[in-house]
């Protein structure tokens, strides 16, 4: 009954009393409830959710990636996205869930392989942290920029150009760069693709949360591992077309290190 009213939630979003009403109990018991069973879920997170480390993993999603469109070394797609909290946070650090757009948020990162399958997540940040911020602060982030991790990733205009993050070219010139930018919206579009169909499986995510900050990272965790549970085991799939639009994120400014130099050599080398 626990684990039914938990997913019942998950897959609606509607109010405590409610499923409360449902199953003749109170909305605090349906609060505890639904809190116990997302810690539960949290527990296989290491199981469910991996990154790509082993050689014949890291060449499998790169094999995987080059595929889509011909873009290589490719080993996640990188985006972040806001899910809205209802209320205001009770807290004195309430300001720093106010994302760009005026609402209260969690700003979730997901990178995600070919088939839509979640690698890596995180959430716990507040709306108003920058993408870059994100990723850059992360452990993934930290593992990239000290080699232990192969490969790289692909994100929108919102990161931060680096050997292993690369980035659309904000104002192509030559064929070359426009065949990059273009290959590299088709590649990308794939982390568009998993958010869209992560938040219609549950549209608790799609239509914002009405819990505390740290209660509704746990459900977001939860949402993601359940996504994987669900294809793993082979579950249909939404089918959606999403636009890829690089106006929707708030480009990063700052220094470009060696990511560029990076970039110049993949254009050279593939896109010519």
């Amino acid at each position: 009954m626990q684990l039914l009213t938990a997913l019942r939630f998950f897959a609606t979003g509607s109010f405590y009393t409610m499923h409360g009403d449902l199953h003749d109990m109170s909305a605090p018991s349906v609060s505890r409830i639904i809190h116990r069973v997302c810690r539960a879920i949290n527990r296989e997170a290491n199981r469910v959710i991996k990154f790509p480390v082993r050689q014949q993993d890291v060449n499998r999603a790169q094999r995987d990636f080059f595929a889509i469109a011909g873009f290589p070394q490719v080993v996640g797609a990188v985006d972040g996205s806001h899910i809205r909290l209802y209320g205001a946070p009770l807290m004195d650090d309430e300001h720093l869930y106010v994302n760009r757009k005026g609402w209260h948020s969690i700003n979730i990162q997901v990178i995600c392989d070919a088939n839509y399958l979640i690698t890596n997540v995180v959430a716990r940040w507040p709306g108003s942290t920058h993408d870059s911020a994100i990723i850059h602060g992360s452990v993934i982030g930290d593992m990239f920029s000290d080699g232990r991790l192969q490969g790289m990733l692909i994100g929108d205009s919102a990161y931060a150009l680096r050997p292993w993050l690369m980035t659309p070219i904000e104002n192509p010139i030559t064929d070359a760069e426009r065949n990059y930018n273009r290959c590299h919206r088709r590649t990308r579009v794939k982390v568009e693709q998993t958010f869209g169909q992560l938040k219609r499986k549950f549209p608790c995510l799609a239509l914002g949360l009405r819990v505390s900050p740290s209660r509704a990272c746990q459900i977001i965790k939860a949402c993601c591992i359940l996504h994987n549970l669900a294809k793993i085991m082979g579950e249909p799939d939404f089918e959606e077309e999403v636009e890829v639009e690089e106006v929707g994120a708030l480009p990063y400014v700052g220094v470009l290190h060696d990511g560029q130099a990076h970039r110049e050599r993949i254009i050279r080398q593939y896109f010519n």
